[in-house]
């Protein structure tokens, strides 16, 4: 019985090479990675930066000059979290971040209560209960230490502040009505306190953000 003797047909040296690098990416020093270490790299900063980060910003900090290689990869990621996961990857005005989904905001919204002291975050109830105040104002409901908290919000992007004449104007970002489920430039209900005192109204405040 005579076998029939295969024959592998070579592999032409330009589609090897190919195959090789349509997996690799070249950053700005000249050395590749894998599109795989992209993706990980890509990922690894969206949990890191909450805010959100564009496109041009990762391709600055992955040194990485193929911006559309980084859009394909961020589209990728978004199907993948499609469907059942908790989070979603969504681009907000050019910026891309994971986001958790509306309907489980009250799931996580006692743990993920923001990193703060007590008295931060009562500064931050009673500007948003103002609906944004001159800083010269939120100091005097709540003395010099105001001022710390105020830089704290600032840094951490709940509060934005504006020239306002002799003080400052600060008020929620919209960052704070995501992260609190509000409509923006939504007041904070305090029903029945009307003729309350500052401190009412701002343990008042502090149940509506936090429960």
């Amino acid at each position: 019985m005579i076998m029939a003797k295969t024959i592998q047909q070579p592999v032409a040296e330009g589609q090897a090479t190919n195959a090789h690098t349509a997996n690799r990416v070249a950053d700005t020093t000249g050395d590749e990675i894998s599109s795989e270490e992209l993706k990980a790299r890509i990922e690894a900063i969206l949990y890191c930066v909450t805010d959100g980060v564009t496109i041009e910003k990762l391709g600055e900090k992955l040194s990485v000059i193929q911006r559309g290689k980084i859009k394909d990869i961020l589209l990728e990621l978004q199907k993948e979290h499609e469907g059942k996961h908790g989070v979603q990857l969504v681009n907000d005005n050019n910026a891309w971040k994971f986001k958790v989904r509306d309907e489980y905001i009250p799931v996580i919204k006692d743990v993920a209560e923001p990193e703060f002291d007590k008295s931060v975050l009562e500064t931050l109830a009673y500007i948003a209960w103002r609906s944004g105040s001159r800083q010269c104002d939120v100091v005097r409901v709540r003395s010099n230490k105001a001022y710390n908290h105020i830089k704290l919000l600032i840094e951490k992007g709940f509060v934005e502040s504006s020239k306002a004449g002799l003080s400052k104007w600060l008020e929620p970002t919209k960052k704070f009505y995501e992260y609190f489920k509000l409509q923006q430039g939504q007041k904070l209900e305090v029903p029945g306190l009307a003729e309350a005192g500052t401190n009412e109204i701002i343990e008042a405040g502090m149940k509506v953000l936090f429960g």
